[in-house]
């Protein structure tokens, strides 16, 4: 048998049938113990995800969200008195007014304790100087002393609105203070005008806390 002079195709070709080599498409096998990949599916349809979450699970999602939240509030204010108002000292403040000697500043002197101030500012309001400073009763009510040299009516009008009278007069450490319903909030104020400017104690304390603070003025 006649043996043929050609040489052997080189391995993963083949001829075809117009004498041109391809490459060969037979795979290479898999080691043994490794699987094939699987093919990837198709992306992740992120709509039929969100619509497929019920109330009930986005109720879930917020109450893990706010329960670090609750507990971080709750040790603040059991621990740490955040439910607490946060004292001030008004010295500066009432010796700024002091200085600018356009009325004669009055100050608490002897309160029983309890009592905390909380805020005070002085300054030009509408070409009127007026004293401001807030204070909380042991009963947590808050409170807020007024002095002003501007007109009366103006003050009164501008801090309270329209006086009503909700009581008779009363004679309080050395001054005479006319109770009024304080605006639309059910605030009560004691106002003193007698001395040529005006001093105002209102807030929602009680009564009594207003009569106790305006007796300690000096």
């Amino acid at each position: 048998m006649a043996m043929s002079d050609a040489p052997d195709a080189p391995t993963g070709l083949r001829a075809d049938a117009g004498g041109s080599d391809a490459p060969d498409e037979r795979h290479e096998p898999t080691a043994p113990g490794r699987h094939a990949a699987p093919e990837r599916s198709g992306a992740v349809n992120t709509i039929a995800l969100r619509a497929a979450r019920t109330p009930m699970d986005m109720a879930k999602a917020v109450l893990v969200l706010l329960v670090p939240v609750l507990v971080a509030f709750g040790i603040y204010v059991f621990f740490f008195g955040g439910s607490n108002a946060i004292a001030i000292d008004p010295s500066g403040t009432y010796s700024e007014a002091q200085a600018a000697r356009v009325f004669p500043v009055v100050q608490p002197h002897g309160l029983p304790s309890g009592w905390q101030p909380v805020s005070s500012t002085y300054g030009d309001e509408k070409g009127r100087h007026v004293l401001r400073v807030g204070y909380v009763a042991p009963s947590g009510a808050g409170l807020q002393l007024i002095e002003s040299d501007g007109p009366s009516a103006t003050v009164l009008s501008n801090e309270i609105g329209t006086a009503n009278p909700v009581g008779p007069s009363v004679d309080l450490g050395g001054r005479t203070w006319g109770q009024v319903g304080a605006g639309s909030s059910h605030q009560r104020a004691l106002v003193d005008t007698e001395k040529g400017y005006t001093i105002i104690v209102k807030g929602q304390a009680t009564a009594k806390d207003l009569a106790t603070f305006a007796a300690s003025l000096r």
